[in-house]
């Protein structure tokens, strides 16, 4: 299906609007104009560049909430980016490819006028010695969005965590040795955190989530989707340590997505999982736009900085993200009730066509088939949305399909997309820095993909269509994440 993908103007902008601002590149390239993605160090920006830079933003009324080597991640209100930029705030209605498969309109913001889109402080506008560009953050999608400690009975078929995700992806026999991820942080950027007595009970080790959208409280999660994907990563790592940083709003929309990437790389985790990203038309234009370049340097800044970057190659979505160079993206694979394996046919893949030889996913996890993707039995915060509308039944076409048996209001809820498969693989990488703290970013990529489970059946998201084949495809990547195989591959080859 094609969408309509121009603009639609209308309301006015939120009280406060979130951005970036690229401070002047040392290299004389802006980050706008990259066109080569191996190092982000070219555009770092020297330290009293990006200090007057944070005044300039300061002394327009922007708040800084991260920041990096090439700029910071702001949010204010919509005068403040005005003042600096010489421009104006707007919000638009875009069609996008959002959580579940769904397809809506969504509200965008930009900064329009006649010295857009680059919004270069020039002329009359101060800041052109410092500031190189700012631009508006895109709203991301959840890949998928005191309770009992046990999970419900329900009929419909689904797995549980932790035994039977840690069995099908290999991780069992690495726990048997007593590789559980001891000692290794793992960041997760999502909606949220809740003390749910599931983590708890099973003493995983969960340190106080970080709130970077101000106003918001580091205890809530209003969504569901952050709380019950992490359980993921204790599946498979138990003994790793979560740093939740909360990106969502008080409503739960993850408004703060890229201020929650750059406060967690600036924490330097070994490991960074994202269950998120963006959507745009596919096929896209010839090149990524100015903000995805700058977008995708941060985030290849973390991968040169050592951390390993997880994000989920999304569901039916296009998006940025899991393409950076690097990048260790993750797909889908659905074990069903006989263990057979296939492509999930809800999650993304492609070849890259901005980043020569990169192919969306690299490997993947366990994730369940459309409509819903309700296969994995995770635990949510008690009545937040996942809770209601995963228990609520809907139609899928003219058909009906029930809801995850569940109650909207018990804490658990049946979900997974590649949500579930980001966090799963995080927790894989845990594992294997456990075992072997030095390992750089690609020799976790090549013990990973080297010892995968081949998927040789179905194919992925109908937008995409690929075909799971034999040795590496769009589908699946190099296939099921493996994590005993995985395991013995770094102990012999990098004693």
């Amino acid at each position: 299906m094609t969408l309509p993908m121009t603009p639609k103007y209308g309301q006015p902008p939120p009280e406060t609007v979130h951005g970036y601002v690229s401070a002047r590149s040392q290299g004389g390239v802006p980050m706008t104009e990259a066109t080569a993605f191996e190092s982000a160090e070219p555009y770092y920006a020297d330290e009293d560049t990006r200090q007057r830079a944070k005044d300039y933003a300061a002394a327009a009324g922007l708040t800084v909430t991260a920041e990096s080597d090439l700029g910071f991640a702001v949010s204010g209100p919509p005068g403040a980016y005005e003042q600096l930029t010489g421009g104006r705030v707007e919000t638009y209605e875009s069609l996008r490819h959002v959580e579940m498969d769904r397809v809506r309109y969504v509200t965008q913001l930009d900064i329009v006028g006649e010295r857009q889109p680059d919004a270069r402080g020039v002329g009359d506008v101060p800041g052109t010695d410092a500031i190189e560009a700012v631009v508006l953050e895109t709203p991301r999608t959840p890949a998928r969005v005191l309770p009992s400690a046990q999970p419900p009975n329900v009929e419909k078929f689904h797995l549980r965590l932790p035994g039977d995700v840690a069995m099908l992806l290999g991780a069992t026999q690495a726990h048997s040795r007593g590789h559980v991820g001891d000692g290794v942080e793992v960041a997760m950027v999502d909606t949220g955190q809740f003390a749910h007595t599931y983590f708890a009970v099973h003493g995983y080790k969960v340190v106080p989530t970080v709130a970077v959208v101000p106003g918001t409280n580091p205890a809530e999660d209003p969504v569901g989707h952050g709380t019950g994907e992490s359980a993921n990563i204790f599946a498979v790592a138990p003994s790793a340590g979560l740093r939740p940083y909360r990106a969502s709003d008080r409503f739960g929309k993850l408004t703060g997505a890229v201020a929650g990437f750059m406060r967690a790389k600036t924490d330097r985790p070994q490991v960074l999982t994202n269950s998120w990203g963006g959507d745009g038309p596919f096929p896209p234009p010839p090149q990524p736009s100015a903000a995805d370049r700058m977008w995708a340097l941060e985030i290849r800044d973390a991968v040169s900085k050592g951390i390993v970057v997880v994000f989920s190659a999304m569901n039916g979505q296009f998006a940025l993200e899991p393409q950076v160079p690097g990048v260790l993206s993750v797909g889908g694979v659905f074990a069903g009730p006989g263990l057979q394996l296939q492509a999930s046919d809800y999650a993304s893949g492609y070849a890259s066509p901005w980043f020569s030889g990169v192919v969306v996913p690299v490997v993947s996890g366990l994730v369940g088939m459309r409509p819903r993707a309700q296969y994995l039995m995770l635990p949510v915060p008690p009545g937040c949305e996942l809770d209601v509308s995963e228990s609520r039944a809907e139609l899928d076409g003219q058909l009906p399909d029930p809801g995850d048996g569940t109650q909207p209001d018990d804490g658990w809820a049946l979900f997974s997309g590649t949500s579930a498969a980001a966090p799963q693989v995080a927790g894989a990488v845990a594992v294997l820095l456990g075992a072997r703290p030095g390992l750089t970013p690609a020799q976790v990529v090549e013990a990973l993909t080297g010892t995968a489970i081949d998927i040789t059946m179905g194919a992925n998201n109908p937008r995409f269509n690929r075909p799971a084949l034999v040795g590496p495809d769009e589908a699946t990547g190099a296939g099921l994440v493996n994590v005993g195989a995985a395991l013995d591959f770094v102990l012999t080859r990098f004693p």
